[in-house]
């Protein structure tokens, strides 16, 4: 009984954020992106995708995510909202730290990228477009987890 609400409470919400992406004017980058992506697919094996496309892509976000911050400790104003103010920012403390971040990218998260490309071979989930969900979906998806993950994450953190 728990399993048959759960399910109808996914396809509800699943339907209503259909319902609102059906009101979304058409996604003008949608045509670019879907000859990208099939010229990726004709141009690359589905391992170089899934693991090298994949740690490229979480490299670049990852820095890029990374830059402000990394650039606002050697902005003067911003000295006053440094955490441990006794300890002074060097090149040589960043890069240390930036070879401890390329280690763990490299030797922990590397394997478990790799891991998507087995999951999807072993149950057959295609990589064409047609069947790849649409943005709003994934942005709902993507929201959802955050939720999710948050919400587990306080609660055993504040338990």
């Amino acid at each position: 009984m728990v399993t048959n609400e759960s399910i109808s409470i996914f396809s509800l919400a699943s339907l209503a954020v259909e319902y609102v992406g059906s009101l979304l004017p058409e996604n003008p980058l949608q045509e670019p992106f879907k000859n990208a992506w099939n010229y990726m697919l004709k141009n690359y094996t589905k391992f170089q995708i899934a693991t090298w496309g994949s740690l490229v892509f979480h490299e670049v976000l990852y820095f890029l995510f990374c830059l402000p911050g990394f650039l606002f400790q050697f902005i003067p104003f911003m000295k006053k909202y440094k955490i441990p103010k006794d300890k002074p920012e060097t090149w040589e403390n960043q890069w240390k730290c930036f070879k401890v971040v390329l280690f763990n990218h490299f030797c922990i998260q590397l394997p478990l990228i790799c891991g998507p490309y087995y999951f999807t071979e072993y149950f057959n989930i295609l990589y064409d477009w047609e069947r790849m969900p649409r943005w709003y979906m994934l942005l709902a998806r993507c929201f959802g987890c955050a939720v999710i993950e948050d919400t587990c994450g306080n609660f055993f953190y504040f338990t």
